[in-house]
């Protein structure tokens, strides 16, 4: 049997389940779980799980994890969710069994750790500031201002901030332009800023057990995240692509730094360089995938299910 966690919406998870050939159970951001039984002594051990599609499930069979996003739900409150991740995580974590990727709550890494360390491996990386103090800000957009200005993006993997009022969307990177720092406060919550760089092409990145699927995607119009198109790819082109051998060597030695088997990178040629951007342990793939027929559906179900 086969355990995988996921991102609620995700058509490439569905691709991956259409290619398995095993029974599996999937953890998604949604569904709902509940722990029927686990019980232990010294000569075995079982636990057993319902959810709303199938019953009395023993993930002591389970013979692969894949996680890709996920939680674990329970069908009570926050205090017995919190239960079940730890149980669940306790049971699981510990089995000798072929591991896809990491726990969200597993990661031990974030925006900066990867950079640095993509840095200490000799990949180049876009000049970078952290403040949260308008004038250091000025100071830094003075900089880049005659060229290509500068841009704000994330510094942690959520994507929302909530106050009383509104929900705030920080997924997608922009650019701050002169009216935004006019009317930025004096202090500001610390947020991370880089030099803009137009990319000949963007490139991103698929690592899975020490290989990798690379695709370079032109984005015509220099829009500041392409991500905003992907929905109707305009003005987007996505072909194959191969990573010259040192890139690609510095790029696995960063993965395996922080032990990872999956996830995505992307970065940036530009004026014969290639910039290092970011590592997502649960990036987007199904758009680089279905471009460039890379079929990694059945890459990942293989692995899965036979454990090659």
């Amino acid at each position: 049997m086969i355990l995988i966690y996921s991102k609620d919406v995700d058509d490439f998870v569905n691709q991956v389940i259409d290619c398995v050939d095993d029974e599996f159970i999937r953890f998604s951001e949604f569904d709902k779980i509940e722990i029927s039984k686990m019980e232990f002594c010294n000569e075995s051990s079982s636990y057993f799980v319902n959810n709303e599609y199938i019953k009395n499930v023993d993930l002591e069979k389970i013979k692969s994890i894949w996680f890709n996003g996920g939680v674990v739900n329970s069908f009570g409150d926050e205090y017995e969710d919190k239960c079940y991740e730890i149980l669940n995580d306790a049971f699981l974590l510990q089995k000798p069994v072929y591991k896809l990727g990491d726990r969200i709550s597993d990661f031990k890494f974030n925006r900066l750790d990867v950079m640095l360390e993509a840095k200490n491996q000799g990949l180049k990386i876009p000049h970078t500031l952290i403040t949260g103090n308008k004038q250091k800000l000025k100071k830094f957009h003075s900089l880049y201002e005659p060229k290509y200005g500068i841009i704000s993006k994330r510094i942690l993997d959520g994507y929302f901030y909530n106050d009383d009022e509104y929900s705030y969307n920080f997924n997608l990177t922009f650019s701050i332009t002169p009216e935004i720092l006019e009317q930025t406060p004096d202090d500001f919550a610390i947020s991370l800023f880089q030099e803009r760089i137009i990319a000949d092409f963007e490139i991103r990145v698929i690592y899975i057990d020490g290989r990798m699927y690379s695709a370079c995607i032109y984005n015509f119009d220099n829009n500041v995240d392409y991500r905003t198109k992907l929905w109707k790819m305009n003005d987007l082109r996505i072909i194959p692509f191969q990573l010259p051998t040192d890139v690609e060597s510095k790029l696995i030695n960063v993965f395996k730094k922080f032990n990872m088997n999956y996830g995505s990178a992307d970065l940036m040629f530009s004026n014969e360089e290639y910039y290092f951007l970011e590592i997502n342990p649960t990036g987007q793939i199904s758009f680089i995938n279905n471009a460039c027929n890379f079929y990694i559906e059945k890459i990942i179900s293989s692995k899965l299910t036979y454990n090659d």
